[in-house]
């Protein structure tokens, strides 16, 4: 039989224990159903499905780069020196508007073969003297070959005067013979007869050599005129090069303006310091409102990228917000057009692409080139397809590019 009787210190251990599972019950207790919990993750799970399956995500390939001109003339351009020498004078300064044609910089060459002070009005004298002097020659070359020609007319005179004479004595030698055949004549006029016709016929041969030596003169002649004549042209078009050389090189001492614009900098600071060829000496900014901005962008991305995308751009000094992937979602965000993407890259794998303005009336057109200037640093989201966004997270889980270039034929078929 068991015993009842408890102490007050055994009551007091079990009201304790008691009170511990009481509150340990109603900790572990769930208050309500757990189905709508069950609910709630399935909605969940369906709205995400359909969030992703359904809702569209604009692609885009992000650049960065600056503003620039898209017409190459409107760009700013360096002033170099086209020869080694010293600056004698400045006619600009920095900030200074030029027109095109403006003397901004006198020098003073410093090459040896032109520092004589005098040297266009001897090179003048110099030209005067072989232009005389080549003249003469060839006016004795053309004498020289009239004079082969009239030998050769006198030549000429002599074989014909031989070839009568030679008529003559055939005739009277064939007279003779028959005057002595008949025995009207004697043995020494006959002898004569003969004779003569032999004169003429050495007389017919020398005259023939005569004019061919008179003839071979006259051709040797004209080969020596022709090379005096290509000699003298030689000799004074040497002049002329080394004269115009020369003004060439003294006006390439004042240094212009290739452009209208306004300096911005000035390589040199002032008079007495020498320059190399080459080198520069100032930058001009021309006064353009042509505008375009240049990117650039990995070759993953250029090969998806062609002319007439919509691009958004960001402009550094121009607050602006631009939520990629919805392209209507944006604040201070200017638009353009892609219009040229490089066909090579800049020499560290990237591709340049260049951006203009887009004549679409319901985007905002560009800040003027007081506020835009050229070298402005800008970004650029180049807008693609749209897609969804379960496919675009897909898409960058996998690492795969956001389109896939298609070759002409496969693009023709689809």
């Amino acid at each position: 039989m068991p015993d009842t009787h408890r102490t007050p210190a055994q009551e007091l251990n079990l009201d304790t224990i008691d009170a511990t599972r009481r509150t340990a019950f109603r900790l572990v207790e769930t208050g309500g159903s757990p189905r709508k919990l069950v609910i709630l993750i399935g909605i969940l799970l369906v709205a995400s499905v359909l969030f992703l399956a359904i809702v569209p995500w604009q692609q885009t390939v992000v650049g960065s780069g600056k503003v620039t001109s898209f017409a190459p003339e409107a760009r700013p351009q360096t002033i170099e020196s086209a020869i080694s020498g010293r600056i004698v004078r400045w006619y600009v300064r920095e900030g200074a508007h030029v027109s095109k044609g403006d003397t901004v910089a006198i020098l003073s060459d410093i090459n040896v073969n032109f520092m004589d002070t005098k040297l266009l009005s001897r090179l003048q004298t110099l030209r005067n003297r072989t232009f005389d002097a080549q003249e003469q020659a060839i006016n004795v070359a053309i004498q020289r070959r009239k004079q082969a020609e009239q030998r050769y007319v006198a030549s000429l005179a002599r074989l014909e005067r031989v070839i009568v004479d030679n008529n003559i004595a055939r005739t009277r030698f064939a007279r003779a013979d028959t005057l002595f055949k008949d025995g009207l004549i004697s043995q020494r006029e006959f002898e004569a007869a003969q004779a003569r016709i032999q004169e003429v016929i050495a007389d017919s041969i020398s005259s023939i050599a005569g004019l061919t030596s008179a003839q071979q003169d006259i051709d040797a002649l004209v080969a020596e005129e022709e090379r005096v004549i290509n000699h003298a042209y030689v000799a004074m078009q040497e002049v002329d090069v080394r004269i115009g050389n020369a003004q060439g090189r003294i006006s390439a001492g004042v240094v212009l303006a290739p452009l209208s614009g306004t300096v911005v900098r000035i390589a040199k600071a002032g008079a007495g310091q020498t320059v190399k060829e080459g080198e520069e000496l100032a930058l001009i900014v021309p006064k353009t409102t042509d505008q375009a901005v240049e990117i650039y962008v990995s070759s993953m991305d250029a090969a998806i990228i062609e002319p007439g995308r919509y691009v958004s751009l960001q402009f550094s000094g121009f607050p602006a917000f631009q939520f990629s992937g919805w392209r209507d979602i944006h604040v201070g965000i200017f638009h353009g057009r892609v219009k040229v993407v490089d066909a090579v890259d800049d020499g560290t794998g990237r591709f340049r692409v260049l951006i203009v303005p887009t004549e679409d009336p319901q985007y905002t057109t560009w800040p003027d080139d007081r506020y835009l200037r050229q070298g402005t640093h800008a970004t650029g989201w180049v807008l693609l397809d749209e897609v969804t966004i379960g496919y675009e997270l897909w898409r960058q889980l996998m690492g795969f590019p956001p389109q896939f270039p298609v070759s002409a034929k496969e693009d023709v078929k689809k």
